[in-house]
């Protein structure tokens, strides 16, 4: 929803330069001029907003992703798990040996001590290399979505015909008829389902 927020905030801010900038112009008018502007009908803006989360909760291409990268997410949690336990194995390994007197020499204990160090330093580094692979798929799975989003509601709007549409977000209060979510979760998941069955 970033790039989203930031075409939501981008027309908030030229509203309100927008706006400045007539207060300005008024005041430099004369008394006379600004009556008559003043009696002039107000212009109606056709506004409309959508509810980011409920989009996003209700499309089905996000829940697929999103379980997706949930799975993934799992999976790495797992194999980390499971690797603690091997690791914590081994060191108790090493001091059970220690206790009983197995080591006849130090180099030995120090031996396995060595592959203890070298096995958990590689853990590490796998699991930061998945950590940052899943981060990097995260980061591309919010742009598929954003993208899919903004070209539904800008083909959406181009039959509509809507002066704005804007993130409840943007905004402390809307009328509640001016939500249309239900409409474009509809729209989304009716051409996610029609460009899956083409694909097919």
């Amino acid at each position: 929803m970033k790039k989203l927020s930031v075409t939501v905030k981008t027309l908030v801010a030229c509203a309100i330069i927008f706006g400045a900038g007539s207060c300005g112009n008024k005041e430099a008018q004369p008394a006379a001029e600004n009556a008559a502007v003043d009696n002039q009908p107000a212009v109606a803006i056709n506004i409309r907003y959508i509810d980011a989360d409920s989009v996003i909760g209700s499309y089905t291409l996000a829940q697929q992703l999103m379980e997706e990268q949930q799975r993934e997410l799992n999976k790495l949690q797992q194999w980390h798990e499971s690797k603690q336990r091997e690791l914590q194995g081994l060191a108790n390994s090493i001091n059970q040996k220690q206790q009983n007197n197995v080591y006849l020499t130090q180099a030995s204990m120090q031996e396995d001590v060595n592959n203890l160090q070298k096995k958990s330093e590689e853990a590490e580094r796998y699991f930061a290399t998945q950590q940052q692979k899943l981060a990097i798929a995260g980061e591309q799975m919010q742009r598929r979505l954003n993208d899919s989003i903004n070209n539904f509601i800008k083909d959406y709007n181009a039959t509509h015909g809507f002066d704005a549409i804007l993130l409840r977000e943007a905004g402390v209060y809307f009328k509640p008829e001016l939500n249309i979510s239900a409409e474009v979760i509809e729209g989304l998941n009716a051409r996610f389902s029609a460009a899956n069955a083409a694909s097919k």
